[in-house]
Protein backbone atom coordinates (compact mmCIF):
# COMPACT_ATOMS: atom_id res chain seq x y z
CA UNK A 1 0.00 0.00 0.00
CA UNK A 2 1.40 3.13 -1.03
CA UNK A 3 1.27 6.30 1.29
CA UNK A 4 0.46 9.27 -0.52
CA UNK A 5 0.99 11.50 2.16
CA UNK A 6 4.42 11.26 3.21
CA UNK A 7 6.94 14.29 3.51
CA UNK A 8 9.52 14.76 0.96
CA UNK A 9 11.96 13.95 3.61
CA UNK A 10 10.37 10.77 4.74
CA UNK A 11 10.36 9.60 1.15
CA UNK A 12 14.06 10.60 0.40
CA UNK A 13 15.10 8.97 3.80
CA UNK A 14 13.03 5.51 2.78
CA UNK A 15 15.12 6.01 -0.47
CA UNK A 16 18.54 5.78 0.78
CA UNK A 17 17.55 3.18 3.07
CA UNK A 18 16.33 1.04 0.18
CA UNK A 19 19.43 1.75 -1.90
CA UNK A 20 21.85 1.79 0.83
CA UNK A 21 19.95 -2.39 1.95
CA UNK A 22 20.08 -3.17 -2.26
CA UNK A 23 23.83 -2.37 -2.25
CA UNK A 24 24.43 -3.63 0.96
CA UNK A 25 22.52 -7.30 0.67
CA UNK A 26 21.41 -7.13 -2.54
CA UNK A 27 18.20 -5.95 -4.93
CA UNK A 28 15.15 -8.47 -3.71
CA UNK A 29 11.55 -8.15 -5.39
CA UNK A 30 10.11 -5.85 -2.44
CA UNK A 31 12.83 -3.70 -2.09
CA UNK A 32 12.87 -3.39 -5.73
CA UNK A 33 9.54 -2.51 -5.83
CA UNK A 34 9.07 0.00 -2.60
CA UNK A 35 12.37 1.44 -4.42
CA UNK A 36 10.57 2.37 -7.31
CA UNK A 37 7.45 3.65 -5.88
CA UNK A 38 9.19 6.36 -3.33
CA UNK A 39 11.47 7.39 -6.39
CA UNK A 40 8.09 7.76 -8.88
CA UNK A 41 6.64 9.29 -6.05
CA UNK A 42 9.14 12.03 -5.01
CA UNK A 43 10.60 12.41 -8.89
CA UNK A 44 6.91 13.31 -9.70
CA UNK A 45 6.54 15.91 -7.30
CA UNK A 46 6.20 19.81 -8.56
CA UNK A 47 9.06 22.39 -7.15
CA UNK A 48 11.89 20.28 -7.09
CA UNK A 49 15.23 21.31 -7.98
CA UNK A 50 15.49 20.84 -11.34
CA UNK A 51 18.79 18.68 -11.19
CA UNK A 52 17.60 16.57 -8.32
CA UNK A 53 14.33 15.73 -10.19
CA UNK A 54 16.43 14.68 -13.28
CA UNK A 55 19.21 12.72 -10.81
CA UNK A 56 16.07 10.95 -9.74
CA UNK A 57 14.35 10.02 -12.62
CA UNK A 58 17.23 8.53 -14.12
CA UNK A 59 17.78 6.65 -10.94
CA UNK A 60 14.53 5.54 -11.30
CA UNK A 61 15.14 4.44 -15.24
CA UNK A 62 17.64 2.44 -13.84
CA UNK A 63 15.70 0.65 -11.30
CA UNK A 64 12.91 0.37 -13.74
CA UNK A 65 15.09 -2.19 -15.82
CA UNK A 66 16.13 -4.37 -12.43
CA UNK A 67 14.09 -7.44 -12.50
CA UNK A 68 14.20 -9.67 -9.66
CA UNK A 69 12.24 -12.75 -8.33
CA UNK A 70 9.60 -12.40 -6.10
CA UNK A 71 10.92 -14.89 -4.33
CA UNK A 72 14.31 -13.12 -4.07
CA UNK A 73 16.12 -12.74 -0.64
CA UNK A 74 18.81 -10.70 0.95
CA UNK A 75 22.09 -11.76 1.55
CA UNK A 76 24.36 -11.24 4.64
CA UNK A 77 27.86 -9.42 3.25
CA UNK A 78 28.58 -8.15 6.18
CA UNK A 79 32.37 -9.57 5.83
CA UNK A 80 32.67 -7.58 2.72
CA UNK A 81 31.58 -4.20 4.00
CA UNK A 82 33.20 -4.79 7.73
CA UNK A 83 36.05 -2.13 8.21
CA UNK A 84 39.25 -4.03 7.15
CA UNK A 85 37.52 -5.80 4.49
CA UNK A 86 39.22 -5.64 0.66
CA UNK A 87 37.73 -6.48 -2.28
CA UNK A 88 39.43 -6.07 -5.72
Amino acid sequence: MEQTDMPLELRLAAVIHLLSSSALRGATFHKTEALRAHLRSVAGQDGLNPYLKSTLQEVLGGWEAVDCHPASISVDCLSLTAPGAHVH
